[in-house]
């Protein structure tokens, strides 16, 4: 009879018994709105104004920035532009050209191109889609702050520090073409801002600890180029999964087998475990099973592994996994490609 307590609790915790471990994944999500679903060969179009001096410098308000140094930030905007674009499954060959200008506003937003110009441009390097990188604006904009500070006795008698904070921003003009449709399909006004931000015991010393502006102005301007290829292509996303990992010794090992990445060999285990082991345990085998699909991009198979798993035992999870991969699915057809992984 001093028994029967241990038992009722043991019986009573069993289901808790089946542990999951998170897991974070990649998983490709369509843009706002599609521009276009089949793979492109794209030209990105720099327009540059000349070098005529090599101190030529171009005045954003307060913010001088010299023609070459310009000409090396549009470049480095599309180059951001090409980290996103590459990856994507709607580009085929990502391609560079440049059109000269006499002079860049530093003010007024540039027109989108002539239609002559811009097929011009996609027949001299055989491509179908123009990305027009219109002109980037810089704008920066200084606060500053006296704060008083308690110092130790021993330390220097001044208490008084300036604190800075430099807010630089681009705001980036871009017009997209298709051979395929020759009116204008996109045109987008972006702005990115980064914060630097330092302290001093003067507005001269908090200066000079300011992180390098050059710098910070590169870096701005690569973002302006993610910024407006997320805009029209797909985006990898980190998202949390979670598998089960406890409650059968054969689970417990298939899960040890995924921590090392040795993915194969825990669906070889999960599979059997899916046909062969009670409902309970090839249910949460199968529910694996779809989560090693889906990471092998196979959603078709994942929801077949899903339904399988409800059909052995119903589960709010599962119902949730599988709204999930549905909802994967529709945005898989959107962006036209395969939800069968082949």
């Amino acid at each position: 009879m001093l028994l029967m307590p241990a038992l009722l609790a043991f019986l009573i915790l069993l289901p808790s018994c089946y542990t999951t471990r998170e897991l974070e994944i990649q998983v490709l999500h369509p843009p706002k709105k599609i521009f276009f679903n089949t793979p492109r060969d794209i030209v990105l179009l720099n327009r540059m104004p000349v070098v005529e001096r090599w101190n030529d410098t171009l005045l954003f308000h307060d913010l001088k920035i010299p023609v070459k140094m310009y000409n090396d930030l549009s470049w480095k905007a599309l180059y951001g532009f090409t980290d996103v674009a590459s990856d994507s499954p709607w580009t085929d060959r990502i391609l560079f050209d440049s059109l000269l200008l006499d002079s860049v506003g530093t003010e007024n937003l540039p027109e989108p191109l002539d239609t002559e110009v811009w097929l011009d441009h996609l027949a001299r390097n055989n491509a179908t889609t123009c990305v027009d990188l219109a002109t980037l604006l810089f704008h920066d904009s200084i606060s500053r702050k006296e704060e008083y500070m308690m110092l130790e006795e021993n330390e220097a008698t001044e208490n008084w520090i300036t604190i800075l904070d430099v807010w630089l921003t681009v705001r980036s003009v871009w017009y997209l073409y298709d051979l395929e449709d020759t009116s204008l399909l996109d045109r987008a006004v972006l702005e990115d801002t980064i914060r630097l931000s330092s302290a001093g015991f003067s507005y001269r010393d908090a200066l000079s600890r300011l992180p390098s502006l050059k710098m910070a102005i590169h870096d701005l301007s690569r973002m302006a180029g993610i910024h407006y290829a997320y805009r029209i292509f797909p985006v990898w996303d980190p998202v949390t999964r979670i598998y089960y990992a406890g409650g059968n010794p054969a689970l417990k090992k298939a899960a040890r087998y995924a921590q090392e990445n040795k993915w194969l060999a825990a669906a070889e285990i999960w599979r059997r475990l899916a046909y062969t082991a009670g409902p309970k345990v090839a249910a949460k085998a199968a529910f694996n099973m779809a989560l090693a699909s889906e990471i092998n991009d196979k959603l078709d198979l994942a929801e077949e592994w899903l339904n399988r798993s409800l059909q052995l035992e119903d589960s709010k999870v599962t119902r949730n996994y599988l709204g999930i991969i549905r909802e994967r699915k529709k945005e898989y057809r959107k962006m036209n490609l395969n939800t069968s992984g082949d």
